[in-house]
């Protein structure tokens, strides 16, 4: 399960800067400048403590696998860095063992499963549909 003292300790081992910037178009990005990377939190986007765990989720996706782009890329090229991000989010932080034990839990539908592991519900459908769709996980065994 995704704990924000992870990540918070992964950023100060690799000397990833995490910094609020209120005038990013969106709730987070990661950049990079040479070898310096940081993540950028713009709290006007991001209103609930669940928000903001989940953007930093996918952040970490991207800081994991330095699936980055420029602002400026092609739609297929941000598309899949953005998959890439989400994969490995979802391989490290809700994986097909970790989702199973909040169903046998009770937590079955996308809702629940939001409120079981502090996500977005947005979020956790992402991840059903990567594990279910994408890798073949069947939920239902």
């Amino acid at each position: 399960m995704f704990q924000l003292s992870d990540f918070y300790g992964y950023c100060k081992q690799n000397d990833v800067d995490v910094m609020p910037f209120a005038m990013l178009p969106r709730a987070a990005c990661t950049v990079r400048d040479g070898q310096n990377y940081a993540v950028v939190l713009n709290f006007k986007r991001l209103h609930t403590v669940r928000q903001m765990r989940t953007a930093m989720l996918h952040e970490s996706g991207h800081l994991h696998t330095g699936a980055l782009h420029k602002v400026d890329s092609p739609f297929q090229l941000v598309e899949q860095n953005e998959y890439r991000a989400d994969a490995d989010a979802f391989r490290r932080c809700l994986p097909p063992d970790e989702i199973r034990t909040a169903m046998r839990a009770g937590c079955t539908e996308p809702w629940q499963l939001a409120e079981y592991f502090d996500l977005d519900e947005d979020y956790i459908k992402k991840a059903l549909h990567y594990w279910t769709q994408c890798r073949g996980i069947n939920f239902n065994q």
